[in-house]
């Protein structure tokens, strides 16, 4: 499943060096040699390093074009770079308003292809800026968490100026990539700066790049642990998907903010899978380790799926005559969610058990 994907390779992203500007940096300009960027200025670090990724360049001559709005074809481009997209080539434009020989048009279709705008519509407004709430909503749309947001928001969100787009508000709070301009106020219609959107992919890049280790045993730490849903008598079928993403975020957004030491947490993720066999006159559900999981997968009549909504992966085959099994499994992509998951939440340890 493509957003699937897309969340598995950013696990392996690789970033293009910037072009070097060629000018000799002033005595007042920061590291990253923008002449227009102090080096006591907040985000500094913050744009020396998005523009040694490629994920930035100057708007000209030696400038970074600090204070700046960034527009909404400017800020695909940044997110086409960040997360190393293949160009996309539609055999017809996607939007009116975006013309084919524009120096956007191919990383606007790219950001399209991959989902990190909304396909509603025939404009996209290039040259507008982009405002604080757009950036949330791009962000967490390119990675994949468009039926997450739907979830998040259903919690409170802390700010009393959010009433569009507050699930991915509440998902780039919660996962600490943008903040509010105050404790109450997010002032989502406002234009993002181009330090602003630096400094939020450089967050989101330097989350991700945190290497996820597995350990022998969760002693000493916090678990955070995603009970199996199981059947039962006289229920109607149930959904039974491995640590499903929803679940995963309630868990992790509940330590965060009961506990707030994400460094001392542990995900424990399940190595097998539950399988529920239907049909007869009974239903039950059982938990396959491992390897009875690859005997399953291995029967020739197994056909199998993946969930983008759950991450989990499942399989349906025939048990025997009667009845048919029904597995949900863990496998590397649903593992590699989940772990991408966790450590936007800052939680880089895990178990598999």
């Amino acid at each position: 499943m493509k957003k699937s994907m897309l969340k598995k390779n950013i696990l392996t992203m690789v970033f293009v060096l910037a072009l070097c500007m060629g000018l000799t940096a002033t005595a007042s300009a920061a590291e990253s040699g923008y002449t227009d960027v102090p080096a006591s200025h907040w985000a500094a670090e913050n744009i020396e390093k998005a523009t040694s990724l490629g994920i930035f360049r100057g708007v000209e001559e030696g400038k970074f074009g600090l204070g700046q709005p960034i527009s909404r074809a400017e800020f695909v481009t940044a997110l086409v770079r960040l997360f190393g997209w293949e160009s996309a080539e539609p055999q017809q434009p996607a939007y009116t308003d975006v013309p084919a020989d524009a120096w956007y048009a191919e990383t606007v279709e790219t950001a399209r292809a991959n989902a990190a705008v909304a396909a509603a519509g025939s404009e996209f407004r290039p040259e507008e800026a982009v405002t604080r709430s757009e950036m949330a909503s791009m962000l967490l749309r390119s990675l994949g968490y468009t039926y997450l947001a739907g979830a998040a928001s259903e919690y409170s969100v802390p700010f009393n100026d959010v009433t569009v787009n507050p699930g991915f508000i509440t998902l780039a709070y919660d996962m600490g990539l943008m903040n509010g301009i105050t404790d109450r106020q997010f002032d989502p219609d406002a234009p993002a700066t181009r330090e602003q959107a630096a400094t939020v992919l450089i967050r989101l890049h330097d989350q991700l790049a945190v290497d996820a280790v597995r350990l022998e045993s969760a002693a000493g730490y916090q678990t955070i642990s995603i009970a199996v849903p199981m059947a039962q008598e006289g229920t109607e079928m149930p959904i039974t998907p491995l640590e499903p993403l929803t679940d995963l975020y309630a868990a992790l957004r509940r330590i965060k903010y009961n506990s707030g030491d994400m460094g001392q947490a542990v995900l424990r993720l399940t190595a097998g899978g539950v399988r529920t066999l239907t049909g007869g006159e009974s239903m039950t559900s059982d938990l396959l380790t491992a390897a009875e999981v690859q005997e399953a997968l291995a029967q020739p009549e197994a056909k199998t799926y993946y969930s983008g909504q759950y991450e989990s992966a499942y399989c349906i085959y025939p048990a025997d005559e009667q009845q048919t099994a029904t597995l949900w499994y863990q496998s590397e992509e649903s593992m590699a969610a989940k772990l991408q998951l966790a450590k936007l939440f800052g939680v880089t340890r895990y178990t598999l058990e």
